[in-house]
């Protein structure tokens, strides 16, 4: 599958050394660099992107903040932020924003590229631990706005069970709220896949 690519991160030797690394990858077109916020909006809309490789922290604000009018405006493109914050609340505030994850700036060539390609077949990258069958069915229950008493009468299980599950669900995936779960859900499609 071939993936245009387009970088957004304010250091230009993090940009170039990115170029570098990438443009030598397989099925991967670097289409565009950028520094900043403005910039990098400019890009998307006039590179069409299939990816976007965008760094948490810019000089002109935060690329978290960039990621709903990126989508808003191309909502098909996919955006994996690159960033030196490995901590579980940057992924969770990114995946509810609509991005497909977070990568660590210590990520190797091959783990990077893993991460860009994941991300353009619409994969999610959990920020940790792997979901059980019954994890990953009540997680698309929860995707579908049931309430736990929803789920629990639907899989014949008790409240206490469903409050577990989704609790462990939250922390293999780093995330802290019932919303960040919704918007994981719809993300990751769960919902279609035990629909």
């Amino acid at each position: 599958m071939h993936t245009r690519l387009l970088i957004v991160d304010d250091h230009a030797l993090v940009r170039e050394g990115l170029v570098r690394l990438l443009s030598g990858q397989p099925g991967l077109e670097i289409v565009g660099e950028a520094a900043g916020v403005a910039d990098g909006l400019e890009f998307v809309c006039a590179r069409d992107p299939d990816v976007v490789l965008l760094d948490i922290t810019l000089a002109d604000g935060s690329g978290l903040d960039l990621i709903e009018p990126i989508l808003k405006r191309r909502p098909g493109i996919r955006v994996l932020m690159l960033t030196m914050h490995a901590e579980p609340e940057y992924a969770e505030m990114a995946i509810e924003r609509g991005a497909m994850g977070l990568v660590s700036k210590a990520a190797t060539v091959g783990e990077l590229v893993e991460a860009i390609v994941a991300a353009r077949c619409g994969e999610i990258l959990r920020p940790e631990g792997t979901l059980t069958a019954r994890e990953r069915e009540i997680l698309a229950l929860v995707g579908g706005g049931e309430t736990n008493a929803e789920i629990s009468e639907r899989l014949s299980i008790s409240h206490k069970t469903v409050e577990g599950h989704v609790q462990r669900i939250m922390a293999k995936l780093g995330i802290h709220t019932r919303a960040g779960l919704v918007a994981y859900a719809h993300r990751a499609d769960f919902e279609q896949e035990f629909a």
